[in-house]
């Protein structure tokens, strides 16, 4: 099309560039983040979380993918102890890590390879810290297997906002934003992805959120896993 940079593959368009979330879409969750949640709840605001545990959780649910600092400074009501809990979580998911290692989900590294053979730029967005997810890529060797990676402070926001994929194709001089892929397993994934004016925003069934709320938020596209990208490519 005029005043596109699509190259076809087959009956589709080649990207240049497809954004990954981390947890529950490219990195196995086994519900580490949500337990992470609560020790933060637990260690830096007992009373809080003896008196609403549920409603903590049933929030920290629903934001599944949103910046983690942004959702404790909503839950909490003040930035400061918002700042403390987040701390916490990211020290309760290092302590898992620390123990039981990280994994990625199966077929990620196969997309990343087919994806890397054609030439597309692979990033990867996150609600966690750069020491966090820095250390989630040291565990998997992943620092030679992507092009950039990009966190909220880094962005300037956190999803359900573009900030991360704003910079990300502009880092990558992707000027077309109608040229890239950004698959989530969260509905906030997806609503970062539809104002940031992706072409394909595509929704995993692995990590937090279901197929009727991918729908719901008008993902293009619902599959099992990042295993099953490359037949969409």
């Amino acid at each position: 099309m005029p005043g596109h940079s699509y190259l076809r593959l087959g009956i589709h368009m080649k990207p240049l560039m497809v954004a990954f979330d981390v947890a529950g879409t490219t990195v196995a969750d086994g519900g580490v983040v949500i337990e992470s949640f609560s020790q933060a709840f637990k260690r830096t605001q007992p009373e809080l979380w003896e008196t609403k545990s549920e409603t903590l959780m049933a929030y920290a649910l629903e934001t599944m993918g949103q910046s983690k600092i942004a959702v404790f400074t909503h839950l909490i009501g003040d930035v400061q102890q918002a700042e403390i809990a987040n701390v916490a979580f990211e020290q309760a998911y290092l302590e898992e890590v620390e123990s039981n290692g990280v994994a990625s989900i199966p077929g990620a590294e196969e997309t990343f390879e087919f994806l890397k053979s054609h030439a597309i730029h692979i990033v990867l967005t996150t609600g966690f810290s750069r020491p966090t997810l820095d250390v989630i890529l040291k565990s998997l060797n992943w620092q030679s297997r992507i092009s950039l990676s990009v966190t909220p402070a880094e962005a300037g926001r956190g999803r359900p906002f573009p900030d991360m994929l704003v910079k990300a194709a502009s880092d990558l001089l992707v000027l077309d934003h109608a040229n890239t892929i950004v698959v989530g397993d969260t509905v906030a994934d997806i609503q970062a992805g539809l104002t940031f004016g992706a072409s394909r925003v595509i929704g995993v069934l692995s990590g937090a959120h279901t197929n009727e709320m991918f729908i719901d938020a008008h993902a293009t596209s619902v599959i099992n896993s990042v295993a099953d990208l490359p037949s969409l490519i």
